[in-house]
Order: C-alpha cells, then sequence, then structure tokens
C-alpha cells in the first residue's frame, strides 16, 4: 500500500518501517542476525553437550528470545469523520512513543552488566570460557546488540497495529460513503421508485462501493499471502518464549536469578503486554466495521430491479466480515485473545499447584 506525505500514522510508519529501509540499517540488521544465528546454534550445540535441566531452565528465555492499495484522503468524507480518524491516530502516535522509550530502556538495562548474569545470558558464559583474552570486546559488542533489538524486535507487531489502523480508517469510510445511499433531500418515499436520477445514483453509489470493497478484500488477501508464514513462525517462537518465561519465573532459581534485574522484567513486560492488548482489539475492531450491517438496513425496497440485483451481489459479497486472517482456521480476534489467556491461567494454576 502506498502512502503520501498526508499519511496520519507518519511518525508510526517512520519508526517501524521507513527507518529500516536505509542502507545502513540494513547492513546493521543482517550483521546482527548472522551474529544471533552463529551464537543460538552454539548455544543449542552447547546445550546438547551439557543437558543439565537446571541450567536450561535458566538460559531459555534468552535463546528461545532470539528468534524472531491507494488509501482515501481522511479528509474525503466531512470533518467529523476526519476528527475522529485525526484524534485516534494522535493516540496511536503517542502509544509508539511510550512502547520505543520503554523498549529502549528494557534495551539500555539489558546491556548494562549485572553480577552473575552469565547465569542467564550463555553466550556471555561461553566468551568467558572460550575466549578470556578478548571477553571483555565481546561481552561488550554482544550486550550492544541488545539496544538495537530492543528496537526491532517489536517492529514486526507495530507494522500490523500500522497497517491495521489504515485499513480500520479505509473500512470506516467505506461504510460512511455505504450510510449515504439512504440520504434523501424533500423526496417522498413513494415517489423514489420512479425517479430515475435517485435510482441512478444509488446504481453508482453502489457500483462505486463494491469495487472499493473489492479492493480492501484483494489488497487483505495479497497481504495475508506475504505474512502468513511469518506469522505461524512468530506466533510459535512467541507462544515457546512465553512458557520458557513462566517456566523460569516459577522455577527454583527465579529468586537467584533475578537479583538487580527488577528493572529488567517490568520494561520487557510492558511494551509485550500493550501491543498484545493493542492488536487484538484493533483487528476485533476491524471486524465489528464490516459492510453487511450497513447494507442491511438500506431501503432497499425503493430501488428498482437493475438496482436491487446490484444490492444483492453487494450483499453477498459483504456477508463474511473483515478479519485478519492467516489461514481459513486461524485469525486474530477476540475469541483467540480470549483463548490465549485461559491456556495461560491454566499454564499458571499448574506450575502454582506443582510449587506447592
Amino acid at each position: 500500500m502506498f502512502y503520501d506525505s498526508d499519511d496520519c500514522l507518519w511518525l508510526f510508519r517512520l519508526i517501524s518501517i521507513d527507518m529500516y529501509l536505509f542502507k545502513p540499517m540494513k547492513v546493521l540488521l543482517k550483521l546482527t542476525f548472522y551474529i544471533v544465528v552463529v551464537l543460538t546454534g552454539i548455544q543449542t550445540v552447547m546445550f546438547l553437550k551439557k543437558s543439565e535441566t537446571y541450567y536450561f531452565v535458566k538460559c531459555q528465555p534468552i535463546y528461545f528470545g532470539s528468534f524472531f492499495i491507494e488509501p482515501w484522503p481522511i479528509n474525503r468524507l466531512g470533518h467529523v469523520l476526519e476528527r475522529r480518524i485525526k484524534r485516534q491516530s494522535i493516540y496511536f502516535n503517542i502509544l509508539l512513543i511510550v512502547i520505543t522509550v520503554v523498549s529502549l530502556v528494557s534495551g539500555i538495562l539489558h546491556a548494562l552488566p549485572i553480577e552473575d548474569d552469565e547465569e542467564i545470558f550463555y553466550t556471555l558464559a561461553f566468551f568467558q570460557e572460550y575466549f578470556p583474552r578478548c571477553q571483555r570486546f565481546l561481552c561488550f559488542v554482544y550486550r550492544m546488540g541488545f539496544v538495537l533489538l530492543s528496537i526491532v524486535m517489536p517492529a514486526p507487531f507495530l507494522i500490523s497495529i500500522y497497517v491495521g489502523c489504515h485499513a480500520q480508517y479505509q473500512i470506516c469510510m467505506l461504510v460512511h460513503v455505504l450510510k449515504t445511499v439512504n440520504k434523501v433531500n424533500q423526496t417522498e418515499e413513494s415517489d423514489l421508485l420512479l425517479d430515475k436520477n435517485y435510482q441512478e445514483k444509488t446504481k453508482n453509489l453502489l457500483k462505486f462501493c463494491i469495487k472499493r470493497h473489492c479492493q480492501l478484500t484483494h489488497a487483505d488477501r495479497e497481504a495475508m499471502k506475504e505474512v502468513q508464514i511469518l506469522a505461524i513462525l512468530f506466533c510459535i517462537t512467541t507462544s515457546i518464549l512465553f512458557i520458557c518465561m513462566i517456566i523460569f519465573i516459577f522455577s527454583c532459581s527465579f529468586r537467584e536469578a533475578s537479583k538487580g534485574r527488577y528493572l529488567r522484567l517490568p520494561t520487557l513486560i510492558f511494551p509485550a503486554g500493550v501491543i498484545f492488548v493493542h492488536i487484538f482489539f484493533l483487528a476485533q475492531g476491524i471486524e465489528n466495521m464490516g459492510s453487511f450491517k450497513v447494507l442491511l438496513q438500506s431501503s432497499w425496497y425503493n430501488w428498482n430491479k437493475e438496482n436491487k440485483m446490484i444490492y444483492l451481489m453487494f450483499l453477498t459479497n459483504c456477508k463474511n466480515p473483515y478479519k485478519l486472517r492467516f489461514s481459513n482456521s486461524f485469525s486474530v480476534d477476540y475469541e483467540l485473545a480470549v483463548s490465549i489467556l485461559k491456556s495461560v491461567y491454566s499454564v499458571l494454576s499448574v506450575l502454582g499447584y506443582w510449587k506447592r
């Protein structure tokens, strides 16, 4: 999708998308990616050689956390809708600043050395054991990577919020246009059926909305095809990471390993929780803004036969609501959020029972 200079979420786009298009950032990201892959491979091999459960529980959160249409302008459909969209855009831009600042603070806190950090970060212990002479330099480079990763790791989810916001705005404007179908100026309903100007205007408006609806649906399908595999991988790795963090927190080593790290955990959990909540609320908001309910309220009985046929065609196309769907059985909505929270509660209950 192409966005011009009037993008109301320009700050969101700058930090989550445009920043990573510069060549120096691309080189830095590739270098970081290769370093993380090599270190993760080394850690995997060493885990297989030294398969101690106690040590694996302490290091597993860091280990699994290493994997990681042309729109309508918003001023086109009136000042009320424009103010509503701009107000929501300001909120999301402020939200982005908060998430970025807290994530950056988290990266800096993880980069600052704390006693017994090698108990959590296996890479530091690896440098200490196998490269004692250049240990300080290697550890410094490794820790500086946390600052970069603190900005890069939320980026895919921030992009999802950015695209979701624009999708919501475009659907909102389409629904606003559909509501104008029933607007009639100084004409009795009994005379509308024979009013050629009204019927022609209704036909053009319905065709226009059908075309726009098809554009949005096509853009949604193409976008989902692009991110389908990545979305599945993100879900798997995020689930594993979350499970590892729960096991780590409930393990007997948590009190020892968390000394001096109380600021790291909140700054790590806060951005993840805020992003999680907003993605699901945004996805459900898109689903609730479908065109089907608006079409059902249309005064179709005042239309001629041709317009009724167009109306039935449009009604059939709009029967399935807009969804952030990555496959036939997987979509982002309240049901998925509730199922995740239920699973989390079940895991916490079982671990709490075992700990007692």
